[in-house]
């Protein structure tokens, strides 16, 4: 079989998450009703990346964009699937920890600080247009890549992506931590009159999952978004997505989203994938990790 019709190493990662919930899911059928259906719905995910390589030399353009861009998708549906894990595990919110780390290594609870000794429009607004931006420093590369069929850029930043989301939502499995955003009631302010604001508050009550807090997934995939766009993009959108990335470390603390912990982790995770993944890209498929041609 030729190397373009193997499973993507994005897609084997999937895989690795689909069997392990899988085995999650079996475990807890006893206490949820809903956890035999999960499981079912992961087993039929399993397959997924050998049809998709399978039908890869018969497929059009739309279903290879699609292809390309499908483990995103699904880290997507992984996300609103994190908020049934908890309550069949039972298990409690480890805030207490966590609040008593960030408290020792910042000195101060830098999300209860902040906002209210900065609560004017002309800052609040940066702040909250940085965190919602994210979405779009994220996801719109890959796309546009993808359509525009640079493959290898596109396999390296959904591979260094699905890395860094993966692992967290491993942490949120097993160490669940609410946030300032689920346990503590916001300030209120000038801010609370900002446009941004609100559509931050309206994209968290439309997809938001208790126990993501640690580490920030908003702060590592900005992160990594970032060096994708050093790596792949021109300098100008390198230096967007930089500074963006910036505003999302700041912004989740300011936002009363996150504890500061959360996000210098998230930070530390980031580069710490960054470094793991050429390592384990090779691992799954034997060569190297995509990366830019040499100049001329």
């Amino acid at each position: 079989m030729g190397s373009k019709e193997r499973p993507l190493a994005a897609e084997r990662l999937l895989a690795g998450y689909n069997v392990l919930m899988i085995v999650l899911w079996v475990a807890l059928a006893p206490r949820v009703w809903y956890a035999p259906w999960l499981g079912l719905a992961h087993a039929l995910a399993l397959p997924l990346p050998w049809l998709f390589a399978r039908s890869a030399p018969r497929s059009g353009r739309v279903m290879q964009v699609l292809r390309e861009l499908s483990p995103l998708l699904l880290l997507a549906v992984f996300w609103v699937e994190l908020d049934l894990v908890r309550p069949a595990l039972g298990f409690v919110g480890f805030d207490g920890p966590v609040a008593a780390l960030d408290k020792w290594v910042f000195g101060v609870h830098l999300h209860e600080v902040w906002l209210p000794a900065m609560d004017v429009l002309w800052f609040s607004e940066p702040m909250y247009f940085a965190y919602y931006c994210y979405y779009f420093a994220v996801y719109l590369p890959p796309v546009a890549l993808a359509v525009m069929a640079r493959n290898d850029a596109v396999r390296d930043m959904v591979f260094r992506l699905v890395l860094v989301y993966l692992g967290c939502y491993l942490v949120y499995i097993a160490f669940p931590v609410d946030g300032p955003h689920f346990l503590e009631t916001g300030a209120a302010g000038p801010h609370t009159r900002g446009f941004f604001y609100h559509l931050v508050e309206a994209a968290q009550h439309m997809g938001d999952s208790r126990g993501c807090s640690f580490p920030s997934s908003h702060v590592a995939a900005a992160a990594t978004a970032a060096f994708l766009a050093w790596r792949w993009l021109p300098r100008w959108v390198a230096v967007v997505l930089s500074i963006e990335a910036l505003g999302v470390l700041l912004s989740t603390t300011y936002t009363q989203h996150h504890y500061a912990i959360d996000s210098l982790v998230g930070l530390l995770w980031a580069i710490l994938a960054w470094w793991l993944a050429p390592w384990l890209y090779r691992r799954l498929m034997g060569t190297g990790i995509p990366a830019p041609a040499a100049p001329a």
